[in-house]
């Protein structure tokens, strides 16, 4: 075979393996197919092979060699157009049945057009309906908290007019009360009996008590009627004045506070001084018998996520001051650890510790209004810890019910 010829033979070949393998890459996803043209490979293997014999031949083979040769090249390629028959009739059919198919989704688009737009319709009357009910919801909502408003208002004014009431007109009494008390007592003592000057005793006694609640009372209610101003505090300093004030107390108990650096704060310096004042002194008052009081008072930056059982995910997610005051002193059953907080609740006798059960729910209220929260902690015969939360970012208009705080240091348990 002449060069020429032979190299074209040779690039024949090789684009009919490429197009072999393009046609095997079409139909990979159709095993009938796949099989067909595995045959039509194997045919075509023979038929190359069968011409190669031939051109090697050519020159020396007989010429009814050659022609037996050549029958069964034909024979081959009947064979080889057989298959590819097949695979042609194949690919019709499926072309067909593809066309029938999206003729099928186009003749049903508008169908499902049309039910998309009836779903549209549907859920914008249902989204409508619900919105509806919502706002309805709200504006019941709404009504009941302008209700509640004004009640508090009513409820506010009518504890102003108590507090007027018994600033005076209770006071007057309970005033008269211990005078003459006293006067009797000092002018018929050597005429009165042992029993009778212990009754005037026990008057002059109960009418103290009665005024010092009133006076307790009336700290209380100026929480919700009285107001001042947020000022920006460097805590340690205030402590310290606290501690200044205590000085006596805190040298007659041979007691020690350790305290770490605080930080500045927006608060109601008056109220913070009460706060510190009066767990201060009761850690003080409560110490156990023959151990001289330690006090610790330690700060940390913390998460909301610390603080346990804070109320919304918002507050978890905001940073707060802890500022926590630990002691030795006497304790408290765990279980009265919201108890204490409770306006005039008393854990022991009125003759054991001073007081009237209002310093703590005073404490509270102060935290409250500077929007954080204090928990207690404690165990009897280890001392007990109050632990407090300011939140770090805390405007003047974010306070709650800004008041002037005084009343007596004292501890409710």
């Amino acid at each position: 075979m002449p060069a020429k010829r032979f190299k074209t033979y040779k690039k024949a070949r090789r684009e009919y393996n490429l197009s072999l393998r393009r046609m095997a890459n079409l139909v990979i996803d159709n095993a009938h197919q796949m099989r067909r043209l595995a045959i039509f490979e194997n045919l075509s293997r023979d038929k190359w092979l069968t011409m190669d014999e031939n051109i090697r031949l050519q020159p020396t083979v007989k010429k009814q060699n050659l022609d037996a040769n050549v029958l069964k090249g034909k024979a081959i390629m009947d064979a080889m157009q057989k298959v590819i028959l097949e695979i042609q009739q194949e690919e019709s059919k499926l072309l067909q049945s593809r066309l029938k198919a999206r003729q099928r989704e186009f003749s049903l688009a508008p169908a499902y057009l049309l039910i998309l737009a009836l779903l549209a319709v549907l859920l914008l009357i249902i989204s409508a309906g619900m919105l509806n009910i919502e706002l309805r919801r709200r504006r019941a909502t709404q009504k009941d908290l302008e209700k509640k408003i004004e009640a508090l208002n009513r409820s506010n004014a009518e504890l102003e007019q108590f507090a007027y009431i018994a600033s005076h007109d209770l006071q007057e009494p309970l005033r008269k009360i211990r005078a003459f008390a006293d006067r009797l007592l000092i002018r018929q003592k050597d005429s009165l009996s042992e029993d009778g000057q212990t009754m005037l005793d026990k008057i002059s006694n109960a009418a103290e008590r009665m005024q010092g609640l009133i006076n307790d009372l009336l700290t209380y209610s100026r929480m919700v009627s009285r107001t001042d101003t947020a000022q920006v505090v460097n805590l340690s300093s205030l402590l310290e004045e606290v501690k200044a004030d205590l000085s006596l107390m805190i040298s007659e108990k041979n007691a020690q506070i350790d305290c770490d650096a605080l930080p500045t704060l927006l608060v109601y310096p008056t109220q913070i001084r009460q706060l510190f004042l009066n767990l201060l002194s009761n850690a003080l008052k409560f110490q156990q018998t023959g151990i001289n009081p330690r006090v610790r008072i330690s700060y940390k930056q913390v998460t909301g996520q610390e603080i346990p059982n804070i109320d919304t995910d918002l507050k978890k997610e905001q940073s707060y001051h802890r500022i926590r005051i630990s002691d030795n002193g006497i304790g408290f059953e765990p279980e009265y650890a919201e108890k204490i907080f409770i306006i005039f609740q008393r854990l022991h006798a009125k003759t054991a510790y001073g007081g009237t059960g209002i310093g703590l729910a005073i404490c509270r209220r102060v935290v409250t209004n500077h929007e954080g929260y204090i928990f207690a902690e404690g165990k009897p015969g280890e001392g007990a810890i109050f632990t407090i939360y300011f939140p770090m970012e805390t405007t003047s208009q974010e306070l709650v019910n800004p008041v002037l705080v005084t009343g007596k240091n004292e501890r409710t348990y």
